[in-house]
């Protein structure tokens, strides 16, 4: 009876998330107990690619799973920092609002990577975080994406973000940021249009 039950959870469930979601926490909590990070440092988070990874090929992973080791890495990085705690404290969250990845080389099966992630711009409503996806191996950039997390509703998320001392002075506007919210609000204003 049980393994009709054990069964049925892994249909239905994306078991494999969970526990490393679990891991990532563990992680976090031996961390921090060591050292907090700064929210201008970079956040290191570290992965294989598994069976469970690749795409119809069997050889390297699959472009989704790489979108899903930024919501881990995103983690890791509200985490670390503290940046989360301070949010909710103030009864804010972050959404994920948008995320640009380029694809340079592919992560081959069984290849371990780290994904490093900083702070690298921010405005009223969000903050843009940089993710680059590097093997162990060779240290080669394999991926960059870019994130935007979103505070819902009005809270001014570049104020929060101004009273950690580290980000008292807003760095410039990255270029490829610049042009990426324009594509985005080019994006929005053709949607828009179509209601």
């Amino acid at each position: 009876m049980y393994w009709i039950i054990a069964v049925l959870v892994l249909l239905a469930f994306d078991v494999n998330y969970y526990v490393r979601f679990i891991c990532t926490q563990l992680s976090l909590n031996i961390s921090n107990l060591v050292h907090k990070k700064q929210l201008t440092d970079t956040v290191t988070s570290y992965g294989i690619c598994t069976t469970q990874d690749i795409d119809i090929f069997l050889d390297h992973m699959n472009n989704v799973r790489f979108l899903r080791e930024l919501d881990f890495a995103r983690y890791h990085w509200f985490g670390r920092t503290n940046f989360w705690s301070k949010l909710r404290s103030r009864g804010a969250s972050s959404v994920q609002g948008a995320t640009s990845i380029r694809y340079r080389r592919m992560i081959g099966l069984f290849r371990p990577f780290r994904v490093e992630t900083r702070l690298v711009w921010w405005d009223e409503r969000s903050l843009y975080l940089e993710h680059r996806f590097v093997t162990l191996t060779d240290g080669f950039v394999r991926a960059v994406a870019i994130s935007r997390q979103v505070a819902p509703g009005r809270f001014n998320m570049g104020e929060l973000i101004e009273q950690f001392d580290e980000c008292r002075v807003k760095p410039e506007r990255p270029e490829e940021i610049g042009h990426w919210l324009e594509a985005i609000e080019v994006s929005s204003l053709k949607l828009r249009k179509e209601r």
